[in-house]
């Protein structure tokens, strides 16, 4: 098995930015689609593209799966051809199976089924919108586990380095790193500025399962 390649199913909007941003961070990446246009439009960006029907059986005994250390498939937009395809790798003996869902009960079967990770980017993209509305200055959150954060966040207005400290305390916050409007890129909080100016980024971590209420003064 190789480490850093993959095999993504289904070239839509999610499987194409999926194989294209894994190809540029170094992982091999073998695209697969039933659509020959799909897979043409691909086929310079990653290692190798594949026209192929991932429900029909014939299409995946074609396929050594045993090569990639994650396959993932993102025919999300039809349950059907989804739990199809998934049941056929399954029995091609594919363990670390990924699958991209359509909604809940989608997400319900093929959680069922056994597949090792379950991508909904629909449910995502709601919450991160739904929390920007709240939180304009988190600019990004990501899990790390069931009960860490991660989250960029950029200072709104001048806090006093008084006050900044008390809001990591109050809500049992880490600060990981700072990117102070003048630097280039973030850096480890070494020595902690007097006082944040608006433009200022932030990174810290979470400890809580329901993530960031960062008060809005910051």
């Amino acid at each position: 098995m190789k480490r850093n390649r993959i095999a993504v199913i289904g070239l839509g909007r999610f499987g194409h930015s999926l194989a294209i941003e894994a190809q540029k961070n170094g992982i091999e990446v073998l695209a697969i689609d039933r659509h020959e246009s799909l897979v043409n439009d691909i086929a310079d960006q990653v290692s190798e593209a594949m026209i192929a029907d991932c429900t029909n059986p014939k299409a995946i005994a074609a396929v050594d799966w045993q090569q990639f250390s994650t396959v993932i498939v993102a025919i999300g937009s039809d349950i059907k051809n989804s739990m199809m395809a998934v049941i056929h790798l399954q029995e091609a003996g594919v363990q670390n199976l990924w699958c991209k869902v359509q909604d809940r009960y989608h997400a319900a079967l093929v959680s069922r089924m056994g597949v090792q990770k379950v991508i909904s980017p629909e449910e995502e993209m709601g919450r991160r919108a739904g929390r920007s509305l709240r939180h304009p200055d988190i600019l990004q959150q990501m899990p790390l586990t069931d009960n860490q954060y991660v989250a960029e966040i950029k200072i709104m207005n001048i806090v006093e380095q008084r006050s900044f400290l008390s809001t990591l305390k109050s809500q049992d916050l880490t600060l990981l790193a700072l990117k102070l409007k003048k630097q280039s890129q973030f850096e480890l909080p070494r020595e902690m500025p007097n006082r944040f100016h608006p433009g200022d980024k932030v990174l810290v971590m979470s400890r809580t399962r329901e993530g960031f209420t960062w008060p809005s003064l910051l």
